[in-house]
Formats: C-alpha cells, structure tokens, sequence
C-alpha cells in the first residue's frame, strides 16, 4: 500500500509540473498572494513532499517504487527540475533569466516525459497523468 501512495503522489506531482491548465488554475487560486511562486512551490513539493530529499536510485534499489525504464524516461526533466530547485531563492536578475529558460524547457521535457511514462504504465496508473 505504501509503494501504490508514493506512486500516486509522484504521478500527481509530475502532472501538476507539466499540465498547463493545472498551473494556470493553481496560479489564479494564488492571485492575491503577491510574493507567492506557485511553481516553484510546486518544485518544492515535487522534491521535499515526494521524494524527499532521497534521489531517484533510492526509489528504484531499496524501495522497489520505480522501474530503471521509469527513471531512464524521466531523467533529464528530474535534472532540470533539480537545476530549478537550487535557483529558487536566488531573486537575481540571472537568476530570473536563467529560471525563465529552464521552465520552458522543463515544460518542454515534462510533456515528453508524460508522453513516454503513458506508454509504458498500467492503465490504473495512466489516469493520474491526465
């Protein structure tokens, strides 16, 4: 049961990094808060929430959570993500730069890796992603 929650978690995190109409509902949800990043929360999310702090050898060797075929699909868009996760309290206007370039582009791979992981989950799991 713990291996089926932690899944479903992952999945609903890698949904809400690469689906558009969720980002925007989530952004108007948060319109009032002015300081509030509703992505970078969701970065956050992804990495202290879901996998919290371990990487994704962890979740593949000794929890048995994810396949090797899993983790192969979403790589670059994980490393991205990590590359994101460290520019998030940098307010610089590299940083802000920087940051713009990876959020396309981790948009970009996220929808690859959506398009990847749906051809190779169980249907029980496929729904999570859409």
């Amino acid at each position: 049961m713990e291996r089926e929650i932690w899944r479903l978690d992952w999945l609903e995190s890698i949904y809400e990094l690469t689906s558009f109409k969720f980002q925007d509902n989530f952004v108007a949800k948060m319109a009032n808060c002015i300081s509030y990043r509703p992505f970078d929360t969701l970065v956050i999310n992804y990495h202290y929430k879901v996998l919290f702090g371990f990487n994704y050898r962890y979740y593949i060797e000794v929890m048995k959570y994810l396949s090797p075929e899993e983790c192969e699909i979403i790589k670059v868009w994980h490393k991205e993500l990590e590359d994101y996760n460290l520019l998030i309290n940098d307010d610089s206007d590299e940083s802000i730069i920087i940051r713009d370039k990876l959020l396309i582009s981790l948009l970009e791979n996220g929808k690859l890796a959506v398009q990847k992981l749906l051809a190779i989950l169980p249907n029980s799991e496929k729904r999570f992603l859409n």
